[in-house]
């Protein structure tokens, strides 16, 4: 008899989102990475992942837990799955269990794939994982993430930090990182250097697009469709990322005023800037400031 049928399952499964779970906690870090801390119990579920990735750990309980829709392992505490953007599953809960998800966007573990890797973001493709131990992830999870207070104001710099080592550590361990044939399209590392140079150059002013595509020979359609394909974000992503980083270096070494560090990195005004700022790390200059 196959041991993952144990329980009689209701007739229909479940929404997760509309299931009977507990939310103990959740946090927004960034525009691309969410933490949310579970209870939950006794339910025939289904996870649709349309719009994320998922990396979830359970913290306690799971024995009795285990998916429907194919054979695999049952949970326990410190078991890993990995759920892909686009990847369905079916779940039969057991006893009271704790959980976390970590949800991240495609275009973010892509970045951080590149920044710290240097590999080409086309070549990261998550694996569908499903009760998998990781001492090393389960250190980071238990220690710096669950163990912390989510919302004090001295956190979220800190969160962000592990946060980014944990979804390094996966890559690492998926093998994400061992050198790749390169891929077709694209543009070439050449071009790629040359119009990262000029923009980094250039970020005070505004940067048209026609001068990029000039760069690469490119029509503006192709370029801006090859960029993306290569760097995993649009040049206007790329180039709100150099500013931003200007203004964390300023508002770390420096005392000048929002309104003039707004100017002088190349935004319309201090509200522009704000807005930017407060997407991509997650909390206004002000406050990264006091937190500095």
């Amino acid at each position: 008899m196959n041991a993952n049928i144990e329980k009689p399952l209701n007739k229909k499964p479940i929404s997760f989102e509309l299931s009977k779970k507990t939310c103990v906690r959740q946090k927004s870090l960034t525009h691309g990475l969410t933490w949310a801390h579970y209870r939950n119990k006794d339910e025939h579920l289904y996870y649709e992942n349309n719009n994320q990735h998922t990396l979830s750990m359970y913290l306690t309980g799971g024995y009795n837990t285990f998916r429907t829709d194919i054979k695999a392992n049952k949970g326990a505490p410190g078991k890993f799955c990995l759920m892909p953007k686009g990847a369905d599953s079916q779940w039969q809960l057991g006893d009271t269990q704790e959980f976390m998800h970590l949800y991240f966007d495609d275009a973010y573990i892509k970045r951080l794939a590149l920044s710290v890797f240097d590999i080409d973001p086309r070549t990261v493709q998550l694996p569908e994982l499903t009760f998998i131990p990781d001492l090393g992830l389960e250190a980071l999870f238990r220690h710096n993430m669950a163990a912390a207070n989510w919302h004090t104001n001295d956190m979220q710099l800190a969160m962000e930090q592990v946060t980014d080592t944990i979804l390094i550590s996966m890559l690492k361990n998926m093998g994400n990182t061992k050198l790749k044939t390169p891929l077709k399209g694209g543009l070439s590392p050449k071009i790629c250097i040359l119009v990262c140079d000029y923009i980094h150059a250039n970020y005070q002013r505004q940067i048209y697009l026609s001068e990029l595509a000039g760069l690469a020979q490119l029509s503006e359609y192709h370029f801006c469709r090859m960029f993306k394909e290569s760097l995993a974000q649009t040049p206007q992503e790329y180039l709100m990322k150099v500013r931003i980083g200007h203004v964390k270096n300023a508002l770390l070494h420096s005392t000048q005023n929002l309104a003039d560090i707004a100017l002088e990195v190349g935004f319309s005004n201090q509200s522009h800037m704000g807005r930017y700022f407060k997407k991509l790390i997650g909390i206004s200059p002000r406050e990264f400031r006091k937190k500095a």
